[in-house]
C-alpha cells in the first residue's frame, strides 16, 4: 500500500472561542514583541561576543513593514468614511489594526483594489475596467515595491522617504503592456535598484543600524492575487552570487525575509471576466506569477503562509487560485483553511443587513470569523498588529508605536456569540468534528482535514444545496426573516438618489475644472449609483434554482451565441459540456440527500427543520450569515445574474498550470485559437449546450462555432484545430505553448513585412545609384 500523501490534504478552522482570537493576556503582547525585536537582540548579542563580554551599546532595529492588498471594487476610504453604512473588507480592518510609527521602523501600506480610485497612481475613479479585467493591477503591484524602497529611504536616507512624484515617475518606468511583459522583470529591477543603489554606501553608517527588513504581506480577492505576485517580483531583486546554487534573500545587504504572507480567497481573472458561458483565465501580470516561491531554492524566506477559501462561492468569473502546486502538494511554510461562505463572507466587505443577513450589525457578519483567525495567526508570526487597551504590558505603554486599538478598530473586531456558536455547529455538522475542550479552543491553529481542497469544497456545497432546496425549490424562503427584511430601494427612491449622484458629480466636474493644472488636488469621485434590490434578487434566484432543480431549463440561446469582447492578451476558457452535466446529475443527488439531514417531512410534502441542534444551527447559519453571491452578481449590469451560470456547478480551482476541470482554450493572448486571424469587428461563439446536445457530438470534434458577426456565417477551424481545442486539466500548459505560437507566428508575419519593404526600398535605391553622377 502507498503512502498517504498528507502534503496534499487542506485545513478546516480550529474551534472558535466565543471571546474571539484578540490577544486576552499580557503575555501573549510580549511574546508577540519579541519577534519584533529578535534581530535586534541578536544583533547586540553578537557586538557583545566580540566584545568579549556584555555592554556593548548600540542603536539598531528592524524594518517592519505591512503591504495590504484590498480586493476587486474594496476601497479603504470609501468603504470605511463614505459609504452610507461602513463596510470595510478584513483586509481594510486589518490595515486600521496595524502598527505604524516611521521613526521605530514601522511602515504600513494600504493598496486600493482594482476598480476603485488610486489617487497617487492617478487614478480617481471607481470603474468597470478594473473590476471587470484587472485593470492597472501591475501598477497596484509595482507600488508595492516602491513603498518597500520608501522605507529604505526613510531608514537609510535621513528620514526622506520616496516622494511622490518620484514614485509615480519609477511608476511607468516599471509599467508593461502585451505582449512585452516578458520585459516587466528588467523594467522593475531597473527602476527599484535606481532607487536603491545609491543608499548602499549610507547601510554602514545609518543610525540606527537596520539589521533586517520583515515584510507582512496581506491580500483579498484579486488583491491576494497581487500579493502573490508581489512577493514572486519582489524575490527577482535578489541577486545570486557567483557559484551559488540560491539567491542572497536581501536588499543591500540586509537580510529580507517574508515573516507572514496572508491570502484571503486568490482570485486572478484578469481576463474577461464578464465573459460567460465561459471561465475566465490569467491575463498579462498574474500569468505565472501566482505560485509561491519554492522552499528549495529560497529555504526559509518566507516563515508562514495562510490561505483562506471560501467553502460556498461558485462564480464562473470567480475562480480559485489554490496555494497546491502542480504536484499537489502544499510548501511547507502554508496551510490553506477552508471557512464557510462565499467570497466577501471570508474576505469581507458585505454591509450588514445586505440580503437580509447579519441584521443586527457587523458583529453578526460571518466574515469576521476569518478576520479573527487571519489576525491570530498573523499576530503569532510577529505581526505589528494594536491589541486591546487592558492586555498592554506595563513595560511597552510608554514605546513607540501605541499599541492600543482605538475605539473605531476595536468596534471593527466585535463579534456576537450567537455566530460564534453557529460557526461551530457548522465545523460539527459538516466536518464531523466534535466540540473542543476549553484549551483546545484557545489555539488558532488549523487542523489537518484528511482530504484535499476539492473534496471539500464539494461536500460543502452539497450541504448549501440541500439548503437550497428546502428554502428556494419548495418556496420558503418567503417566510424567513432573511427575506421578509432584506431591503428594497423603491423607484421613486431610485429617481432621486439617481439625481441626486449627478447633481454631486456636476459640482465635481466643476471643483475638477477650478484645480485643473494643480497636481496636489486630487478630487475622488465616488460609485455609480446601484440601487438596493435585495428582496427581488433572492426572488429570482430562488425562481432560477427551482426551475433548474425541476430540469425546466431557462433558455439563454436567443441571441445566437455569446458576443465576446475581448481585451489584447487576455485568455478565455470553455468549460466542458460533458463535466457540466455530470456535475448537475452530482450536485442534485448530494443535495437531496443533506436536505433530508436537514428538514425532516414529518407529513407527506410538509417539512420542518431537523431537531438536531448542530444540523438546525448549521441552517440558521445558511439563512442569516452567508451570503448569495450569485443572486447579486451583475444584477445591476445586466439586469440578471451571471449567463451561463447556475448553482450546479462546483468552483473552478487552479493550482499552478493545472485545473481541476477540464477546459478548452478558446482565446489566447485576445486571439480566437483554431481560426485565421480575425481582423477587426465582433465576433461570437456559439456553444453546444448540454441542454439538449450534450453527448451527442462526435469524439474529438470541436463543441462550439465561432461566428462571422458582420455576415453571420461560421467560421472554419484551421486543420488539425480539434487537436489544440479539445478538453484539458493542464490548461496553463496548452495555454503557454499557444501564446509562444501565436507571437511566433506574428514575428514571422512582421519580418515577411519588413522584408518585403526593404526589397521594395533596396530597389529604389538601386534606382537612385543608376542616375546619379
Amino acid at each position: 500500500m502507498s503512502e498517504v500523501n498528507t502534503h496534499a490534504w487542506a485545513h478546516v478552522p480550529a474551534v472558535f472561542p466565543l471571546v474571539g482570537r484578540l490577544p486576552g493576556d499580557p503575555s501573549a503582547v510580549r511574546a508577540n514583541h519579541r519577534k519584533q525585536v529578535a534581530e535586534e537582540l541578536a544583533h547586540r548579542r553578537c557586538l557583545n561576543a566580540a566584545q568579549g563580554g556584555p555592554g556593548a551599546s548600540t542603536c539598531a532595529h528592524s524594518l517592519h513593514i505591512s503591504l495590504f492588498f484590498d480586493g476587486t471594487n474594496n476601497n479603504e476610504d470609501y468603504d470605511t468614511r463614505k459609504a452610507k453604512v461602513p463596510h470595510p473588507t478584513n483586509i481594510a480592518r486589518l490595515y486600521h489594526a496595524s502598527l505604524e510609527h516611521l521613526d521605530s521602523g514601522y511602515f504600513r501600506y494600504y493598496i486600493p483594489g482594482v476598480g476603485t480610485p488610486f489617487p497617487e497612481i492617478g487614478e480617481l475613479e471607481f470603474g468597470t475596467r478594473g473590476m471587470a479585467f484587472g485593470f492597472r493591477g501591475e501598477d497596484r503591484i509595482n507600488w508595492g515595491l516602491l513603498q518597500v524602497a520608501d522605507a529604505l529611504m526613510f531608514a537609510l536616507n535621513d528620514k526622506k522617504g520616496l516622494k511622490l512624484p518620484q514614485a509615480q515617475a519609477q511608476l511607468k518606468k516599471m509599467a508593461t503592456a502585451w505582449p512585452l511583459t516578458g520585459l516587466g522583470r528588467a523594467c522593475r529591477r531597473a527602476a527599484m535598484m535606481e532607487l536603491l543603489e545609491p543608499l548602499r554606501q549610507r547601510v554602514g553608517n545609518a543610525q540606527p543600524t537596520v539589521v533586517a527588513i520583515k515584510l507582512f504581506v496581506y491580500g483579498f480577492s484579486r488583491g491576494a492575487a497581487e500579493a502573490r505576485t508581489f512577493v514572486t517580483w519582489l524575490s527577482e531583486l535578489f541577486d545570486t552570487p557567483e557559484g551559488a546554487d540560491q539567491p542572497e534573500r536581501s536588499l543591500l545587504g540586509i537580510p529580507l525575509r517574508i515573516e507572514f504572507l496572508g491570502l484571503m480567497d486568490t482570485v486572478a481573472s484578469v481576463g474577461s471576466a464578464h465573459a460567460a458561458p465561459f471561465a475566465s483565465g490569467h491575463m498579462d501580470w498574474a500569468d505565472g506569477n501566482l505560485p509561491l516561491p519554492c522552499a528549495e531554492r529560497f529555504p526559509g524566506w518566507i516563515k508562514d503562509c495562510r490561505h483562506f477559501v471560501a467553502a460556498h462561492e461558485q462564480r464562473l468569473c470567480f475562480p480559485l487560485d489554490s496555494i497546491r502546486t502542480e504536484a499537489g502538494h502544499y510548501p511547507p511554510y502554508a496551510r490553506e483553511v477552508l471557512y464557510p461562505g462565499v467570497h466577501s463572507d471570508v474576505g469581507g466587505g458585505y454591509p450588514p443587513g445586505a440580503q437580509g443577513k447579519a441584521r443586527d450589525g457587523q458583529a453578526e457578519l460571518l466574515s469576521q470569523i476569518a478576520l479573527h483567525d487571519l489576525y491570530a495567526a498573523a499576530f503569532a508570526a510577529g505581526a505589528p498588529l494594536a491589541v486591546p487597551e487592558a492586555v498592554v504590558p506595563e513595560e511597552l505603554r510608554q514605546m513607540k508605536p501605541v499599541r492600543a486599538m482605538s475605539a473605531e478598530t476595536d468596534r471593527e473586531f466585535t463579534l456576537n456569540e450567537e455566530l460564534t456558536h453557529r460557526f461551530n455547529a457548522w465545523r460539527s455538522a459538516t466536518l464531523g468534528l466534535s466540540e473542543a475542550t476549553p484549551a483546545e479552543s484557545s489555539s488558532h491553529e488549523p487542523q489537518q482535514a484528511g482530504q484535499d481542497l476539492d473534496t471539500l469544497m464539494a461536500e460543502q456545497l452539497a450541504w448549501l444545496t440541500g439548503w437550497r432546496i428546502e428554502r428556494f425549490a419548495r418556496g420558503s424562503y418567503a417566510s424567513r426573516p432573511f427575506y421578509g427584511e432584506a431591503r428594497q430601494t423603491s423607484a421613486e427612491e431610485q429617481v432621486q438618489e439617481r439625481e441626486a449622484l449627478a447633481a454631486r458629480r456636476d459640482e465635481l466636474r466643476k471643483k475638477r475644472q477650478a484645480a485643473r493644472g494643480n497636481p496636489d488636488v486630487r478630487l475622488v469621485d465616488e460609485p455609480d449609483y446601484e440601487p438596493v434590490l435585495d428582496r427581488q434578487q433572492i426572488r429570482e434566484a430562488a425562481t432560477e434554482f427551482e426551475h433548474d432543480y425541476t430540469e425546466r431549463w431557462r433558455e439563454q440561446t436567443g441571441l445566437g451565441g455569446f458576443l465576446l469582447d475581448v481585451l489584447v492578451g487576455d485568455t478565455v476558457l470553455l468549460l466542458n459540456d460533458d463535466d457540466e452535466l455530470a456535475e448537475f446529475q452530482r450536485l442534485k443527488a448530494e443535495g437531496e440527500a443533506r436536505a433530508r439531514e436537514l428538514f425532516a417531512e414529518p407529513f407527506k410534502g410538509r417539512f420542518e427543520l431537523t431537531d438536531h441542534p448542530a444540523r438546525a444551527a448549521l441552517v440558521a447559519l445558511f439563512d442569516d450569515q452567508v451570503h448569495d453571491s450569485r443572486a447579486w452578481f451583475l444584477h445591476s449590469t445586466i439586469g440578471a445574474r451571471e449567463m451561463w451560470g447556475d448553482y450546479f456547478r462546483y468552483r473552478m480551482v487552479y493550482f499552478g498550470t493545472q485545473t481541476n476541470k477540464r477546459v478548452t482554450p478558446v482565446v489566447i493572448a485576445g486571439r480566437v485559437v483554431g481560426v485565421a486571424v480575425l481582423l477587426g469587428g465582433a465576433y461570437a461563439i456559439r456553444k453546444h449546450g448540454w441542454t439538449g446536445l450534450a453527448g451527442t457530438l462526435a469524439a474529438g470534434s470541436i463543441g462550439y462555432q465561432v461566428i462571422n458577426t458582420v455576415s453571420g456565417k461560421p467560421v472554419p477551424f484551421l486543420p488539425g484545430a480539434e487537436k489544440i481545442l479539445q478538453p484539458t486539466r493542464a490548461i496553463g500548459q496548452v495555454v503557454a505553448e499557444q501564446r509562444q505560437a501565436l507571437l511566433a507566428a506574428e514575428e514571422e508575419q512582421r519580418m515577411q513585412t519588413m522584408l518585403d519593404y526593404l526589397r521594395k526600398t533596396g530597389g529604389l535605391v538601386e534606382q537612385a545609384k543608376a542616375v546619379l553622377p
